[in-house]
């Protein structure tokens, strides 16, 4: 028997559509992952660049600088030499920041501090006006499991961030 048409039956299809499914699905994935890890390497890159920022405006307006770091947020202040406190600095680049699914640890000079919120608005981080700012390494670490970011400085050199090995 000889067909006159040839074509795809059914099942051909189904098959060709769970395949496309398939690979539609793992690709979407891929990148799904891929776009949390940009975030948090954003994140750490975006810190290391704001502190390198406060530590330019502590230099430039010879006034010290402070940063305190909590659970999953970061404020910056500067230090009202007249009134002897610590004030937040709400203006940008400098606001408070929340970070989503991302949980912040401080250490300075070889001291953990867990990141909660500062007694008395006292950062744990100082730049002061001469240049230097306290040496630390700032750990954030994703909700998901993935290698932990670190933000690091020696009170010298120049803040970085970098993948935990």
């Amino acid at each position: 028997m000889k067909r006159a048409e040839r074509g795809f039956t059914l099942i051909e299809l189904m098959v060709v559509v769970v395949i496309i499914g398939i690979l539609v699905g793992t690709i979407t994935f891929g990148l799904a992952g891929r776009d949390r890890e940009e975030k948090l390497r954003t994140e750490a890159e975006r810190l290391a660049l704001l502190i390198e920022m406060a530590r330019s405006e502590a230099i430039q307006r010879n006034e010290e600088w402070g940063l305190a770091i909590g659970p999953s947020d970061y404020r910056f202040f500067a230090f009202d030499a007249t009134r002897k406190r610590w004030v937040e600095q709400k203006g940008q680049p400098f606001h408070a920041r929340t970070v989503p699914d991302m949980a912040l640890t401080v250490h300075v000079e070889a001291m953990s501090m867990p990141g909660a919120k500062p007694a008395q608005d006292v950062p744990s981080i100082i730049m002061f006006s001469s240049g230097e700012q306290t040496p630390f390494e700032v750990e954030i670490t994703p909700a998901w499991k993935a290698q932990p970011w670190r933000v690091t400085s020696d009170g010298l050199a120049r803040t970085s961030a970098q993948r935990r090995a």
